[in-house]
This record gives structure tokens, sequence and C-alpha cells, in this order.
């Protein structure tokens, strides 16, 4: 039986997987976390604390306890896709650390300036979003040809559910400035940014776990901490969703019904 690893930075975030039935909740490190049976598989479900350095703790804490076939990031981000709005999903194929030399951390294992999710996960995360109506959208990637800097960080329009498939970018910091917004967007094209992805895209990679990134947007970049605080009910309907398409996609994933699964 497979086990499949799922690390969430809040408890809003990691909810839906606590609510699963099964036996309480422990806590190690102070990190709680359930061990629920789901799809066939063995699910494991944690929540790590906000942070780069408190999501690779809990990611480690995983591997060494529980050695999973597969590990996932669940929880919220903020939008840097001018096709991408409240309650949308970036899948992150590329995930890369905002605060660090990357070719400086490139020369340690796993010898990567930035890191990615499985294929096939991303498969059967695709197919999950696709179950439910989710409409593919171009990543910053393939708009770069335009003038970003002249483009919003999201939409506020109302619009049917949509995705897409591209980089998340991990910050320690809560960045609100437009100016270094637009610069990381322009330098490394991320669609998203939050605080913990890279973290454990690496830690993944150095123990050749696949892995997957599921971020549903839950604000669009420039928005403040305070003001996002006051916003619950918009952030916890986000979390649930990614952890909704968390559980369909692991469903699909250990039927065997996405390619090298």
């Amino acid at each position: 039986m497979q086990t499949i690893a799922v690390a969430c930075p809040l408890p809003i975030e990691s909810a839906v997987f606590f609510e699963l039935p099964g036996a309480p909740a422990k806590e190690r490190f102070c990190i709680p976390y359930v061990k629920r049976s789901f799809a066939g598989v063995r699910l494991v479900a944690a929540t790590s604390g906000m942070g780069m350095t408190n999501m690779a703790g809990c990611v480690q804490f995983l591997i060494d306890s529980f050695a999973p076939d597969a590990l996932i990031v669940s929880g919220i981000a903020g939008s840097l896709n001018p096709e991408l709005g409240v309650g949308d999903i970036v899948l992150g194929e590329t995930l890369s650390c905002l605060e660090c030399s990357r070719s400086v951390i490139a020369e340690c294992a796993p010898c990567a300036e930035s890191f990615h999710s499985d294929e096939a996960l991303i498969d059967a995360a695709t197919k999950a979003l696709r179950k439910h109506g989710f409409a593919e959208r171009p990543t910053v990637s393939a708009l770069a040809s335009e003038s970003l800097s002249a483009l919003p960080f999201g939409t506020d329009e109302e619009h049917s559910p949509r995705y897409c498939t591209g980089t998340i970018l991990s910050s320690n910091l809560f960045t609100t400035a437009p100016d270094l917004l637009q610069e990381h967007r322009c330098t490394l094209l991320g669609d998203c940014e939050e605080m913990e992805g890279a973290a454990a895209a690496q830690l993944s990679a150095r123990a050749c776990i696949p892995f997957l990134a599921v971020r549903s947007i839950s604000n669009v970049c420039g928005e403040g901490y305070s003001e996002l605080n006051d916003a619950g009910a918009r952030m916890e309907k986000a979390a649930r969703l990614a952890a909704k398409i968390v559980l369909d996609t692991i469903g699909i994933y250990a039927s065997g019904d996405s390619p090298a699964s």
C-alpha cells in the first residue's frame, strides 16, 4: 500500500485532511498530524506552520517517520498571474526560493536552482481540476512576450474556475511592494507567491520522492497581511478548495489513472 504525505502550513489548510474519519490527531516536534486511510492509500497529513524553516522541518519529519511514496503541499497563495483570481488554482510545475543565492545552493545536492513537481502527480491533478470544470489559462512564462510590468497581478472579475501549471515562488517575507512583486514576476516568471513550497520541493528532491504543490489563490499579490487576515472566510474557502483538489488528485494517482503512477 502506498503512503502519501500532505504538508499544509496553516490549520485552515490542513482541516479537510484532519476531518477525514480516523484516530485523533497526534503531535511531534510541535507538528500536529493525522494518519488516515483514503482511496486505498495510507494518508499522513501534517500542519507545518508558516515559512520555509517550519515547512522544511515538517517535511523531514514526514520523510523520516513515514517514508512516503509521494509528498504534496496543499494551501493558499497570492496571485501574480493576470489571468487568475480568488478561487483559481496553480499547480507548481516549478518552485523557486526568492531569498537565496540559487546558484550557490545548487552546488549542494540535489544540485538544482529550482525544483519541480512530478509529471504523474501533475497529470492526476490536471484530471481532478478538469473534472471540476477548471479551464486552463496561460502561465506568466507564456505571457512574458508582453510587457509584464503593465499587467495586473491578478483579476477581480467574476469568472468560471481557472488553473495554470506554472511557477510558484516561495519567500520568507510577506511581500506587498508592487515594485518588488514586479521584479519577482519578471525575473522568475512566477504565477503565484507563497511562503513554503520550495522548501518542501527541495527536500523531496533530495529524498527522490515524487512531489506536487497545489495552491489555491486566496488573494491578488499586493494585498496587505492585515487585510488578508480580515478575510477569513475567503481564506478558508480557498484553503478547503486546494485540499479537495488534492484528495481527488490522490484518488486518481492511486488508481493508476496517470502516466508513471
